[in-house]
C-alpha cells in the first residue's frame, strides 16, 4: 500500500464529513488494519458528506473551473475503494482518468483539502466540495 497521509485524511473527515461520523472514521484511519472499514463505506457515501454540492452535467468542466483557483496544482491525494489508487498522490489528469466514470467510491483531495471531489457507485453520484474557511 502507498504511504497514507493521515493528517490530510483527518482534515478531510473533519472538514467534509458529517460531524456525527468524525470519531468513527478518525478511529478507522488511525490503524491500517481498520482503514478498510472507512474505505468500504465510500461507494454509498454521499449521505455522509457536508459542504458539498451535487454536480449536474459535465464533471470535468466543473472540476476545471474549481481547480483553476488553486495555483500550481499538479497532483492530488486519492482515498478510494480501488486499491490500485488508494492512498496515493497522482497527477491530476491521471487521477481524473482513473476515477471519473468508474463507479468506485473515491475522494480526490486537491491542495491541502481545499477542494474535494467525490464519486460514488452510481452514474449521478458525483459531488464537489463548497469553499470552506
Amino acid at each position: 500500500m502507498a504511504q497514507m497521509d493521515l493528517k490530510l485524511e483527518a482534515k478531510v473527515i473533519r472538514r467534509f464529513i458529517v460531524d456525527k461520523k468524525h470519531e468513527r472514521y478518525l478511529t478507522f484511519i488511525q490503524a491500517e488494519k481498520n482503514r478498510h472499514k472507512f474505505i468500504n463505506e465510500l461507494a454509498h457515501f454521499s449521505s455522509q458528506l457536508k459542504n458539498f454540492e451535487e454536480i449536474k452535467g459535465n464533471e470535468m468542466h466543473v472540476l476545471e473551473e474549481k481547480l483553476k483557483n488553486l495555483k500550481k496544482l499538479t497532483n492530488c491525494y486519492v482515498i478510494s475503494e480501488n486499491r490500485e489508487i488508494d492512498a496515493r498522490r497522482m497527477e491530476v489528469p491521471l487521477a481524473l482518468a482513473k476515477v471519473i466514470g468508474y463507479g468506485s467510491g473515491t475522494l480526490l483531495v486537491f491542495g491541502d483539502a481545499n477542494i474535494v471531489y467525490y464519486e460514488g457507485e452510481g452514474p449521478s453520484d458525483r459531488w464537489i466540495s463548497k469553499h470552506v474557511e
